[in-house]
């Protein structure tokens, strides 16, 4: 069985099922190099195509994630373009004046400086519409399906679609390899017909039990990022980082404004008292906070009523494994703190749980269906087994990309590298950049795009963020941490799992004595890979020896990229970043180049 999913979002994405597995996906970013890129994957499709080495005609399904969706943000491809100062002008100019002063505003007509042609297909007809909304989403689906058959050349009754929160929750659910009586959580900002569903997993179905439009936690968040001046549905990670930071003082002053804001209604969330709106409202009240206050106040006023609901559910529904997914499932300190929970046994967040994730999530459901048909054992579909699940490249691509870069007379090429010496540079207090095999699929470098150093020095982290990433001060890095290490490095007492850095855990003394460039200045967490060498031998094999040589059984490890731009891709995308920033070395299977 051959399933090609699909999600045209706000990271569009494609993944590919065979034989019930996924052993591809990719968002459409990594090859265009325009970070949260909206429009048609056509270079993800192909790359899955291309990787399972099947052409369109073999494929069973392709399944669509998202049926009723709106074309204006993907006309101006709104999240990959919009500055923060083209968010303030979208609440200025078309938000107040539609809430406040009852006008009718054309979204299009405010932005027609950022209208854009997708070269895939034609959204023009939506501009300068007579269409009501049920039509233009009706439009807009068709559009997509028709892209589709265009496309790949097939038959539409192939074409199958599933609901935006339907993708989330079977991608959380199958994702993860518990086939137990399972709750399972959707959150996010906005989706088709709710900003979050409740489901249970009991007996060989998914059944959701509830659903709401007013649980309004991912929207809040989303604003006021936006207010802290940074670029909602991107950088709420930021607020989140920034929040441990503030003090009780600033943070008690700004928690008036939230305090008793959200409330539970039956198994969800609902808003205690609405505001007039999410920007307006929160910016007069705001005023005078500082802002590390304000991003404490938000974190801990969603951390409070996140733990409240799911405590609830559980309860209710007496289950203690929880699986959650949607944007909200991104927030890593309110995961942390719902899998302390005493009424939770076990806690997943699968790799990407956001939109990036929709197009596996598509095919899961499809998957589900199929099994149910067909009177098949559900407990049999396999869970993600890694994340290694993008483009590699072969030695003559990445020396033919050395050679035309021209830099083998700038810097000191290495051959015949291998283990030894990345080990060396990195006691030598060395930034090395790893490209190795294939790309990881989500937002978490988890080996094979990263960027290394030596965790023992904490000066790693301002040289990393000032000199490479080009990003915030008080952002912390990450570890990969051995297995056999984690029981002496972070505090786990669940023995919850943690292979793709989507949770976050206290930390021992030791190991803020070890590693204190992996832990958070501010609370001592830490956001571990725990890596086990069946998912990455070379790269298990790496940390082995550092281990051995240094006595610390983890590495520092964050995303090869540059601020604003995507994961590194291909070779050439990884020689781009290795000139554009200080990384010391890039290291590539076979080869280094260095500016030492």
């Amino acid at each position: 069985m051959n399933i090609l999913g699909i999600s045209i979002s706000h990271e569009s994405n494609a993944a590919l099922f065979m034989n019930d597995n996924i052993v591809a996906s990719v968002a459409e970013e990594r090859f265009t190099r325009l970070k949260m890129d909206m429009r048609y994957p056509k270079n993800a499709i192909e790359f899955c195509l291309n990787y399972g080495a099947i052409n369109s005609s073999e494929l069973d399904y392709v399944v669509l994630a998202t049926e009723e969706d709106f074309p204006e943000q993907y006309i101006v491809n709104r999240i990959a373009t919009f500055s923060v100062e083209d968010f303030v002008r979208e609440q200025n100019e078309y938000w107040k004046p539609r809430i406040f002063e009852n006008n009718k505003v054309d979204y299009l007509k405010v932005f027609s400086d950022k209208i854009k042609n997708d070269d895939f297909y034609d959204l023009s007809k939506f501009i300068d519409t007579n269409m009501t909304s049920e039509e233009i989403s009706k439009e807009f689906l068709d559009i997509r399906k028709d892209a589709v058959e265009k496309h790949l050349n097939i038959d539409n009754s192939k074409i199958k679609t599933v609901k935006h929160e339907k993708a989330h929750a079977y991608y959380g659910f199958y994702a993860n390899p518990l086939r137990e009586k399972t709750l399972i959580i959707t959150a996010e900002g906005f989706g088709e017909y709710s900003n979050s569903t409740v489901s249970v997993f009991e007996d060989g179905e998914i059944k959701e039990i509830n659903h709401t439009k007013e649980n309004h936690i991912g929207h809040l968040y989303k604003f006021i990022t936006l207010l802290l001046g940074m670029k909602p549905n991107q950088h709420e990670y930021k607020v989140m980082g920034l929040a441990p930071y503030a003090n009780s003082k600033e943070v008690e002053k700004a928690s008036r404004v939230f305090a008793d804001l959200f409330e539970l209604d039956g198994l969800n969330i609902k808003l205690k008292e609405r505001p007039d709106d999410f920007y307006f409202w929160f910016k007069r009240k705001l005023e005078g906070c500082r802002f590390d206050g304000i991003a404490g106040a938000l974190q801990s006023a969603i951390e409070n009523i996140t733990l409240k609901w799911i405590k609830h559910c559980c309860k209710q529904l007496n289950l203690s494994n929880v699986v959650f997914s949607g944007g909200v499932a991104q927030n890593i300190k309110v995961c942390q703190l719902v899998g302390e929970l005493d009424e939770v046994n076990k806690i997943f967040i699968a790799p990407m749980p956001g939109d990036g994730s929709l197009s596996a999530g598509a095919c899961y459901f499809m998957l589900d269906k199929i099994y149910g048909q067909n009177n098949m054992d559900k407990s049999l579909i396999q869970p993600v087994q890694n994340v290694y699940l993008g483009p590699e490249y072969s030695k003559e691509e990445i020396d033919t990309a050395i050679r035309e870069s021209h830099i083998t007379k700038r810097f000191k090429i290495v051959d015949n590298i291998d283990n030894v010496y990345v080990c060396e540079q990195l006691i030598k207090e060395k930034v090395v950049a790893r490209f190795s095999g294939r790309m990881e699929f989500g937002q978490r470098a988890l080996g094979n795009r990263s960027i290394l150093a030596n965790p023992k020095n904490p000066r790693m982290i301002q040289k990393i963020n000032s000199k490479i990433k080009f990003r915030d001060f008080w952002m912390p890095f990450t570890p990969t941490i051995l297995k056999e290490c984690e029981g002496q490095y972070i505090v786990n007492p669940k023995k919850l799992e943690s292979p793709y850095m989507t949770l976050a855990f206290n930390t021992t003394k030791l190991f803020q004595e070890k590693a204190p460039a992996t832990i958070h200045p501010a609370d001592d967490t830490t956001r571990p890979q725990i890596l086990i060498r069946e998912k990455n031998p070379k790269f298990y094999d790496l940390l082995k020896r550092f281990k051995e040589k240094t006595g610390i059984g983890c590495i520092l490890n964050t995303s090869m990229n540059l601020h604003g731009e995507p994961m590194v891709c291909s070779p050439k995308d990884a020689i781009h970043t290795f000139l554009c920033s200080d990384i010391d070395i890039l290291v590539f299977d076979h080869v280094a180049i260095a500016k030492i």
